[in-house]
């Protein structure tokens, strides 16, 4: 079977960022693709140093701190497609006909967290050398729904409307949950879901054993839609009182960063919790398995007005197994967490203080016994939210667009 060529453009890579398009890069050799990325980098990160290597790739290197006149920032509010470092572009062009002179390629698939850079330059690239290309989309603008500034809400449309032309030039769309996908559609976009998943060669169940404490564990820096631990701790304080739980033994623990750990200390303060908390600092990803197994629930945070954001800590609980305390205010905005926890059996989605409450002590009471807490999870359902899995439905409609090409 001969490999196919597919080219990455993306805003970043591994190891700096961006590891939906890193684990996609691991398992190409396994669906008989293989692949090259040109990235924009800002730094010189090493959050994901493990999912390097997997595919050669071209950096267009800038700095943040890049200074831009007056004109620039107005090219870039008009024109967003041409926002992107200084001489970027120009870069992009270059890097491309050098890898399209060596190498014939399939496929283009262009992915971004919100900037149209790499759209806009897979769209010209795509029709200059007549090869089909795949817009994927990890966050969308809707996502936030809040009212904005005049002036943030007019750069807000503008960008809408040409992220849509731009999108209809694609051969497909795809991006990271269901109601991204319904948003979209309301632009007349056909879009495929396709959920970022965790890595079940990392993140793996270990064997049930005795935990010296009971913890309650997150993983992850704190955003506006997931800073209130609010209801939580004021759950934790109504199980103190009412004796249900011991500071001496039950530990709710945060790995997160600064910032969120300041979020975390202010609210422990006011709801006078201070006893079960411990806040550590952002660990490696490769560290991030031994964290989760060693927990009695997994903490996931979904209380803001986003919509459609399926974050990869999510899938990462769930390949674990341990059970999921998921605490949300929305129920329209969170149905799709919803429905994935209720059809694995993974934990519970708490929209109340008292579901809080009381998931909490029942699984407590099952640590005091047992020494462990237990999970039914139905391993057979979540094979669905692998990186692997994942990366077999983006070559799957790598296949089937080049199918429709060859028939017409």
């Amino acid at each position: 079977m001969t490999t196919k060529t597919v080219l990455i453009l993306t805003d970043e890579f591994p190891p700096g960022f961006a590891p939906r398009m890193g684990y996609l890069s691991k398992y190409l050799a396994e669906n008989s693709w293989k692949g090259i990325a040109i990235s924009t980098v800002s730094n010189e990160r090493s959050n994901f140093d493990f999912l390097s290597g997997y595919i050669p790739c071209e950096k267009i290197c800038f700095s943040k701190q890049q200074r831009k006149s007056i004109l620039k920032k107005m090219i870039g509010f008009f024109f967003p497609q041409m926002r992107g470092p200084w001489g970027a572009h120009k870069k992009m062009k270059y890097l491309t006909k050098k890898i399209i002179s060596k190498e014939q390629i399939d496929i283009i698939l262009s992915s971004t967290s919100g900037s149209l850079f790499s759209h806009s330059n897979a769209c010209k690239i795509a029709k200059k050398y007549k090869t089909p290309w795949i817009a994927d989309l990890r966050d969308i603008y809707e996502q936030f729904p809040a009212k904005r500034h005049f002036l943030n809400e007019l750069y807000l449309k503008i960008s809408i409307r040409k992220r849509n032309q731009l999108l209809k030039t694609a051969d497909t769309i795809t991006t990271v949950s269901k109601r991204h996908v319904e948003i979209l559609s309301n632009y007349g976009l056909k879009a495929h879901c396709i959920y970022n998943g965790a890595d079940t060669e990392i993140f793996l169940p270990a064997k049930y054993h005795n935990l010296d404490k009971f913890r309650i564990v997150y993983t992850g820096r704190m955003g506006t839609t997931t800073r209130d631990v609010s209801p939580l701790f004021s759950a934790i304080q109504q199980l103190f009182i009412d004796g249900d739980i011991d500071s001496n033994n039950c530990r709710i623990q945060f790995y997160t960063n600064f910032a969120s750990q300041k979020i975390v200390n202010e609210q422990k303060m006011l709801l006078g919790v201070s006893d079960f908390i411990d806040c550590f600092n952002f660990v490696s990803a490769t560290e991030i398995p031994k964290i989760l197994n060693g927990s009695s629930i997994l903490l996931l945070l979904l209380n803001g007005g986003s919509e459609g954001i399926m974050t990869t800590k999510f899938f990462e609980y769930l390949a674990v197994g341990r059970p999921i305390l998921c605490i949300q205010s929305n129920i329209e905005y969170e149905g799709e967490v919803n429905m994935i926890i209720n059809n694995s059996d993974a934990g519970i989605a708490a929209k109340s203080i008292d579901d809080i409450k009381l998931f909490i002590k029942s699984k407590y009471k099952e640590w005091l016994k047992t020494g462990y807490t237990n999970s039914n999870i139905n391993w057979d359902y979540i094979k669905n939210f692998t990186r692997a899995y994942s990366a077999k439905q983006f070559v799957e409609l790598f296949d089937t667009i080049l199918d429709d090409k060859n028939k017409a």
